[in-house]
C-alpha cells in the first residue's frame, strides 16, 4: 500500500512558521493536529500571543503580560478557554466544576475588557483583581468586617478606568468613533456595530472565560438623558444544587452605557459594570457570586453565539414565568386578606346592630 507523505516537510521550519503565524486559532490548532512538524510550530507561544493581542487588545497592554505569561502554555490557554463563549447546558456543565475553595477572594481574578465598534476598538482595560468601591486599608480586623460586608451584599463589578473622560481626553490611545447608520436608527445601529468583550482569568490556576455574548443581547434609549444609551451584555451560568438558586441557573449581567452626540452621531464610553441574578431577577450577593464566576470558568463553552442568545431568551423565559407566579400569588393572598376582612366585618356588624 502506498504511503501518503506530507507536502509540507518539503518547506523548511521558518516558512511554515510565516504561514501558520496567518492563520486564525480554530485553523491554527486544527493544523496542529496533523503531523508532528506543525504540532511543534503551533506551540509557539509567540504565535498564540499574537492571535491574543489581535483579538483582544487589552492582552497586548502591559499590565496583562504577568498575567497571562506566568505559565508555560499561556497564551495558548487563554485563547482556547476565551474565544468560545460559555454555554448554559447544564446537563454537562455539571461535570466541570471543581472542588470550591473555602474563600474565594476576589483578588483572585483578573478583568480582561475590549469594546469594539465596526471592528474597530474602542477601549480596553485590565484590571488586576476584581475591583471594589471599598478599600479594605492594612488592619487585619477591619478587612475581615469588610470583606464579610462584601460577601453578604450584592454584588457589582464597576471598573472605575472606563468612563467618558478617559475616552474623551484620549487617554486610552483611541480616537472618537463616529456612528454609520441613519440618526433616527442609533439602537439597530449599536445592537450591529458593539461588540464587548469580558474576560475573566483565575490567576491560581490560568483558566479563563468570556463571560460576555460578544454581541448586545438588547439595547435602549434613555429618554430622559441627552442621548444615553444602555447596552445589555452577559452569559446564563449553570450552578451547583448547593447554591439554592431557582432552576439551578444564574445570569452574569454586563450593563455597558455609552453616550451619542446625535449631531455629528460621535460616540463616547461612559461605564460598564457586571453583577448576578438569579432567575427571580435578585442580586446574588457577593460570596455566592464569587462561586459563581468561579463555577463559570469550568462550564460548558459554544462557538455557535446564537445558540447563546438562545439560552438567554429562554433564561428570560423562566424569569418572567417566575415573576408572573408571584404576582398571581400575591394578587391571591390580597384578595384572601380582603376577604377575611369583609367577613369579619359582616360578623361584627351582625352582632353588633341590633336584629
Amino acid at each position: 500500500m502506498e504511503h501518503l507523505q506530507c507536502d509540507l516537510k518539503c518547506l523548511s521550519r521558518d516558512i511554515l512558521a510565516d504561514i501558520m503565524a496567518r492563520l486564525d486559532g480554530s485553523t491554527l490548532a486544527s493544523a496542529a493536529c496533523t503531523c508532528s512538524d506543525l504540532r511543534g510550530i503551533a506551540r509557539n507561544q509567540r504565535l498564540w500571543k499574537q492571535l491574543c493581542n489581535s483579538t483582544w487588545p487589552s492582552t497586548a497592554l502591559d499590565e496583562a503580560q504577568h498575567l497571562i505569561s506566568s505559565s508555560t502554555d499561556g497564551f495558548r490557554r487563554f485563547y482556547a478557554d476565551s474565544y468560545p463563549l460559555i454555554s448554559n447546558d447544564h446537563k454537562y456543565a455539571n461535570n466541570y466544576f471543581p472542588i470550591q475553595p473555602t474563600l474565594i477572594s476576589p483578588s483572585n481574578f483578573a478583568l480582561f475588557i475590549d469594546v469594539y465598534y465596526r471592528e474597530k476598538c474602542i477601549t480596553s482595560s485590565v484590571l488586576d483583581g476584581i475591583p471594589m468601591e471599598t478599600d479594605f486599608g492594612q488592619d487585619d480586623d477591619t478587612t475581615t468586617g469588610l470583606m464579610s460586608w462584601v460577601l453578604n451584599c450584592p454584588f457589582k463589578v464597576v471598573p472605575s478606568d472606563i468612563n467618558d473622560e478617559d475616552i474623551e481626553d484620549g487617554d486610552d490611545g483611541h480616537d472618537f468613533v463616529s456612528l454609520v447608520g441613519k440618526p433616527d436608527d442609533r439602537c439597530n445601529e449599536l445592537k450591529e456595530g458593539i461588540r464587548l468583550s469580558w474576560v475573566l482569568l483565575d490567576k491560581k490556576r490560568g483558566k479563563a472565560g468570556n463571560l460576555s455574548s460578544w454581541k448586545p443581547l438588547s439595547v435602549k434609549k434613555i429618554w430622559a438623558s441627552n442621548g444615553d444609551y444602555i447596552l445589555h451584555f452577559g452569559c446564563i451560568i449553570p450552578v451547583q444544587e448547593s447554591l439554592q438558586l431557582p432552576h439551578n441557573f444564574a445570569k452574569c449581567l454586563i450593563v455597558a452605557r455609552c453616550n451619542i452626540e446625535e449631531k455629528q452621531g460621535y460616540l463616547r464610553w461612559k461605564e460598564v459594570s457586571m453583577h448576578i441574578e438569579d432567575t427571580s431577577g435578585a442580586y446574588v450577593n457577593g460570596g455566592k457570586s464569587l462561586i459563581i464566576l468561579n463555577q463559570a470558568l469550568y462550564c460548558s463553552r459554544s462557538n455557535n453565539r446564537h445558540a447563546v442568545e438562545k439560552g438567554y431568551i429562554q433564561f428570560e423565559g423562566r424569569k418572567q414565568e417566575i415573576i408572573r407566579k408571584k404576582k398571581l400569588e400575591e394578587t391571591l393572598a390580597d384578595w384572601l386578606c380582603i376577604s377575611f376582612e369583609v367577613v369579619i366585618l359582616l360578623i361584627l356588624g351582625y352582632r353588633i346592630l341590633p336584629i
